[in-house]
């Protein structure tokens, strides 16, 4: 296992129970070594995983944090337009956008929990159609 990663991590990252997590990758014939398992495979039964862009978490709070100095101190441009008010304007439109996207996380998680439904059922035609579909759903979320 070249990304070998800790089991009880892994169920961190996804949220779950690492209980749940065993039944996943047992569902899915994922082997696990010494508390182990390939990262890679975990995406694969896991379309839920959220690993956030610290970078982007970064240049936000850079942005909301020097926003509060700006608006103290009234900053024009070449213009004569009022930047403070722009950039008001474009933290509310990146707060809707957030909202958006917040909204579609949630569907692509309670999709992913109901995916996991399916590989822990009994019948395996419904295992194999869920890890099916969480592998589709990785590969587009992953997607560029």
């Amino acid at each position: 296992m070249d990304n070998a990663i800790s089991v009880s991590k892994a169920a961190k990252l996804l949220g779950i129970k690492r209980s749940e997590l065993n039944e996943r990758l047992s569902a899915a014939d994922i082997s696990t070594f010494e508390g182990e398992v390939d990262f890679e495979k975990v995406k694969c039964i896991s379309p839920s995983l959220d690993l956030s862009d610290p970078e982007i978490l970064d240049r936000v709070k850079y942005i909301r944090e020097n926003l509060a100095k700006t608006s103290a101190n009234t900053v024009v441009d070449h213009a004569g337009r009022d930047l403070s008010v722009e950039v008001q304007k474009l933290t509310k439109d990146l707060m809707i956008e957030t909202q958006t996207a917040n909204h579609y996380r949630d569907i692509i998680n309670d999709l992913a929990g109901k995916l996991a439904d399916l590989q822990k059922s009994k019948a395996p035609e419904q295992r194999d159609v869920g890890l099916e579909l969480c592998q589709w759903l990785r590969n587009k979320i992953c997607a560029e």
